[in-house]
């Protein structure tokens, strides 16, 4: 969900808060750097509830629909229990009916089934999913635009 459809990277972005932006493009250490991130979200622990959706996402997700079957999976964060909710809420209102009881809460997303997994990371289980991981942001998934056109050409 987070940096696949939900812009999480804006959220921080929107709350102006230059420190913790500059503080984390600064960290090359993915432990250190997400402990920072892990912290800054549990003192805005309302964080989930404003993350815009990214750029071409709702409208992908919508066609995606008419010939899949899309389910969300998302970790949550242990620390942040209000994001549980937040994660929720926010399918709900960005995807409507179309994806209610869609949202699938996990840390380990390989124990899902499923042919494809549209995720922005290897941790959690994307890597060791058993379908194919179209790992996006990447190059040769960018954008919505690549990942729709793959896709739809299956």
């Amino acid at each position: 969900m987070d940096g696949v459809v939900a812009d999480f990277g804006l959220a921080i972005k929107t709350l102006s808060l230059e420190k913790i932006n500059e503080d984390i493009s600064s960290i090359e250490d993915d432990i250190l750097r997400g402990e920072l991130i892990d912290r800054f979200c549990e003192e805005h622990n309302y964080i989930f509830s404003i993350v815009p959706p990214i750029e071409g996402a709702i409208e992908a997700v919508t066609k995606l629909q008419k010939k899949y079957d899309v389910y969300f999976l998302s970790t949550p964060m242990w620390g942040v229990p209000q994001s549980f909710t937040d994660k929720r809420l926010w399918i709900d209102k960005y995807f409507g009916i179309s994806s209610e009881k869609r949202l699938i809460l996990t840390h380990r997303k390989d124990l899902n089934i499923g042919e494809y997994l549209i995720d922005d990371r290897l941790k959690n289980g994307a890597g060791e999913f058993k379908g194919e991981h179209i790992h996006f942001g990447t190059e040769k998934y960018p954008n919505w635009d690549s990942v729709l056109n793959y896709l739809l050409a299956q």
